[in-house]
């Protein structure tokens, strides 16, 4: 006949779907954001999406985000009116490394001056 399963192996088995991200749902420094969620079966993606920088130079800013499992995660380098998102598709992908996340520093430090670049080179001229 048919197999009648237990719920430890059912619970094993959505587990083993289930895509886990760090979440917060309220904007949080990075290095504080660091709760494990086990995503819904149809969340393909983590996200990152970025809030706020308190931006110098050298780069030491705080950084304000919040994490989050995604059925459809759309990626955006922040230009316009979104903010900057980004997506990975791996168990705890949404991670800024145990370090200070120098990683996700970068890459925001980086978006943030390719969005200086390009509005200096697209500002339309008088």
């Amino acid at each position: 006949g048919t197999k009648r399963w237990t719920v430890q192996e059912m619970l094993l088995i959505i587990m083993a779907q289930s895509l886990r991200c760090y979440t917060c749902k309220e904007p949080t420094d990075i290095s504080l954001c660091k709760r494990v969620t086990l995503c819904p079966l149809k969340a393909t993606a983590c996200t990152t999406t970025l809030l706020s920088v308190d931006s110098g130079y050298p780069f030491f800013g705080n950084i304000t985000v919040i994490k989050s499992c995604s059925e459809n995660c759309i990626a955006s380098n922040g230009i316009g009116a979104n903010r900057p998102t980004l997506c990975c598709y791996s168990d705890l992908c949404n991670d800024n490394s145990s370090n200070g996340s120098p990683g996700l520093r970068t890459s925001f430090a980086a978006l943030g001056i390719t969005a200086v670049v390009l509005i200096m080179f697209f500002k339309p001229t008088l």
